[in-house]
């Protein structure tokens, strides 16, 4: 079964609303495709848990965080695996590439930097979505340039 980008759109967006209505949780803005909150949210549940802190996370977190990463981790996969798009890659220095990530994964909760955000910003003139656009953009290319055109890789 071939199933195309915009019929898993259109059926996760019809399932996301349908259960909208009938659970009554309300994510906040964009928090769907922000892999950077999914993240923090997880890390603070786990954090609150151990230590009873109350640190800051979405509301739809706050009860089952970890179905917010498994499941952003599970569509990918079978997204990948559906469109013969999946590859094992190995990386010649594991440390750079743990710092490059985490040093993503900081800055995109620094700056609020997943694309939709900043493109929400820049619509309403934020001068600071338009350089986080721009920062994106010149991060992909020179990720995709260095890091995955075999630089680190094999």
């Amino acid at each position: 079964m071939r199933v195309s980008p915009l019929q898993a759109g259109l059926f996760a967006g019809l399932s996301a609303a349908i259960l909208q209505a009938i659970f009554k949780v309300a994510p906040p803005p964009a928090y769907g495709l922000c892999i950077a909150c999914h993240t923090r949210d997880l890390t603070n549940w786990i954090v609150n848990s151990i230590t009873g802190t109350t640190l800051g996370m979405a509301p739809v977190s706050k009860f089952f965080p970890v179905l917010t990463v498994v499941g952003i981790f599970l569509g990918a996969l079978v997204g990948a695996m559906v469109h013969k798009d999946f590859k094992l890659r190995s990386t010649h220095n594991l440390g750079v590439s743990f710092i490059l990530g985490l040093l993503v994964m900081n800055f995109a909760l620094l700056m609020g930097g997943c694309p939709l955000r900043m493109g929400l910003r820049t619509t309403y003139g934020d001068i600071f979505g338009i350089i986080g656009l721009i920062g994106i953009f010149i991060g992909a290319i020179i990720g995709s340039e260095v890091y995955l055109k075999g630089r680190f890789c094999k």
